[in-house]
């Protein structure tokens, strides 16, 4: 296991250990600020020196950065960020390649995670649901890739995957309308549930068409990571509140939320005008 790997293997544990005695202890207020501060100062500091180590490595290697290998990179995650992840989770990958695990059953394990996030999210443990929903998306990541690898990908398994990962966003955002079914952002949960539909919608009938579609920056890796860290972050800003004066938590899910459901349904739209572009080219009537 390379140095970066380690390293944010272990930064995941320690926020991890940090976060489930917080929930479960209970704990009063001034050991709220000090875990607080101590889970931003982890996070930060675990990540930045492991994707630094990592990006520093593949330069002195000569690896080119995968966003340059490319002529348009539209997504918020391709690049550096992308490849380091993926060389983080590696070890787990290369385990279950070793152990032939079956990917039709990681996809099941992805979509008991994002199960688990929305009963989290409906009984108020954000800080745990964000993790629930961040491991989720990491074995979707893994189910593909470790199908490629021991030959078994399969256009079944794919529609498998495909429809599981439909269901598992769907009960994301679910739990967190049942949480904030009181709140403002009630009707935000519903445009970013749209938007996030619509993405995968517009190229699922792309592809039945002939057209490849992938453009647009808010694919379902962003909306996955951008849902886990933001339930991560609210809960802690909402442990400092006794510090900060304010409970920041709500504003920042608020942020996220607003975020997923403009940048969500601007990418089904820039896959629609794409799609009708590609379609335009073609002289042909369509099946």
């Amino acid at each position: 296991m390379s140095l970066p790997t380690s390293i944010a293997w272990s930064t995941i544990a320690a926020l991890i250990l940090l976060g489930t005695i917080q929930e479960l202890g209970r704990f009063g207020r001034p050991l709220d600020t000090r875990f607080g501060f101590t889970f931003i100062a982890v996070f930060l500091a675990g990540t930045i020196i492991s994707v630094g180590l990592f990006v520093s490595g593949r330069r002195k290697s000569g690896i080119a950065s995968p966003a340059k290998q490319s002529k348009k990179q539209d997504r918020i995650l391709d690049g550096e960020i992308e490849a380091w992840w993926i060389s983080v989770i590696s070890p787990v990958e290369n385990f279950l390649v070793r152990k032939k695990f079956n990917p039709d059953h990681i996809t099941l394990l992805s979509f008991g995670f994002n199960a688990a996030g929305c009963i989290l999210f409906c009984v108020g443990w954000v800080f745990m649901a964000g993790w629930a929903i961040l491991f989720g998306g990491t074995l979707d990541v893994l189910d593909g890739r470790i199908a490629r690898k021991i030959g078994k990908a399969s256009k079944r398994g794919a529609f498998f995957d495909s429809m599981l990962d439909r269901y598992g966003e769907i009960l994301i955002f679910l739990g967190l309308s049942v949480h904030l079914r009181d709140s403002i952002l009630f009707p935000i949960i519903l445009l970013a549930l749209a938007g996030s539909l619509m993405v995968s919608y517009t190229r699922a009938r792309a592809e039945g068409l002939g057209v490849a579609c992938r453009v647009g920056m808010m694919q379902r890796p962003e909306r996955i990571v951008l849902l886990g860290l933001g339930a991560i972050f609210s809960s802690v800003l909402y442990m400092l509140r006794g510090t900060l004066g304010v409970n920041a938590g709500p504003y920042l899910m608020g942020l996220v939320l607003i975020l997923i459901a403009i940048l969500a349904n601007h990418t089904a739209f820039s896959r629609m005008s794409h799609v009708m572009r590609e379609l335009k080219k073609d002289k042909e009537p369509p099946p």
